[in-house]
């Protein structure tokens, strides 16, 4: 009995484990930016108890010549997942929380974990926000 539950225990984890690899490559690029920000992106593809997911990190850094702060106006980031045809899968969008000084940089995620094997790319936009 214990071996059986080695053994579905180990099956399942290399289940997941090759659910993680299969994935091919996904290509990322941003399409539009109207704020001082740099944006350096990659992406991962993990496994998790429940399947498959990506996550896009993208590390940005103040380029311009004033700090921003989250009073007033702010970028919006937003990741767009695409598959093959141009369709939207899924779409978020954050505003930075902490001050960003000028030359720092904060980071942010943005993970997807419905319709992963349909997705061949994702694009990354900023604008700024009034709030």
């Amino acid at each position: 009995m214990h071996r059986r539950t080695v053994l579905g225990s180990f099956a399942a984890g290399v289940g997941i484990l090759i659910a993680g690899c299969s994935r091919s490559s996904v290509d990322g690029t941003v399409v539009s930016n109207e704020t001082p920000l740099t944006f350096t992106h990659e992406y991962a593809t993990q496994a998790t108890p429940s399947g498959t997911r990506i996550v896009v990190e993208v590390t940005i850094e103040n380029d311009g010549s004033q700090p921003i702060t989250p009073e007033g106006r702010v970028p919006r980031i937003t990741c767009t997942f695409l598959d093959n045809s141009g369709e939207r899968l899924y779409q978020s969008g954050l505003e930075p929380v902490e001050p960003i000084g000028v030359g720092e940089t904060t980071t942010m995620e943005f993970p997807l974990a419905v319709n992963v094997d349909d997705v061949t790319r994702y694009e990354l936009r900023s604008k700024w926000t009034d709030e």
